[in-house]
């Protein structure tokens, strides 16, 4: 039996939101934190990755994370950037993989899953070397707002 604090999605209300997120410092993935007052179902995730001059192939990835920043789901693109490609990269729900290896546009499908308070979704590229960068990041997602005990939770 659920405990009347546990937290809940009010399945009658939802609303689909394009969300921006900031371009970090160069070298690092970019890290989504799903707030409390809502679930989010990610539809799509889009965000130009440059590579800088350094040798090494890269590959795109969406991953998921607990709280704790462990991947329970990471999606790559099938295909690999190398030194000085500058590519827009999307993962969707229903996408079927597209680009190529140095493309300027690639992308990949993702899992439908709803995600709650605290989990984390991150866009970054295997083998990411300290000079590249992730621009023009954004996530659009499906969300419900959740309720405590039974009440509704506006994030206030």
């Amino acid at each position: 039996m659920e405990s009347p604090n546990e937290w809940r999605s009010w399945e009658l209300h939802s609303s689909h939101e394009p969300l921006g997120l900031p371009s970090l410092a160069a070298g690092a993935p970019l890290t989504y934190t799903i707030p409390g007052a809502v679930e989010q179902l990610v539809i799509s995730a889009s965000f130009t990755y440059t590579a800088s001059g350094a040798a090494g192939n890269r590959t795109p990835f969406i991953r998921f994370l607990d709280q704790s920043g462990s991947a329970f789901c990471e999606v790559a693109t099938p295909f690999l950037l190398v030194a000085t490609n500058v590519c827009r990269v999307t993962f969707g729900v229903g996408i079927v993989q597209f680009g190529a290896n140095s493309a300027a546009r690639i992308g990949a499908g993702i899992p439908a899953m709803r995600l709650g308070d605290g989990l984390r979704v991150q866009l970054g590229a295997t083998a990411q070397l300290a000079a590249d960068t992730i621009t023009g990041a954004r996530l659009f997602v499906r969300q419900w707002p959740v309720q405590l005990g039974g009440h509704y939770h506006d994030g206030a």
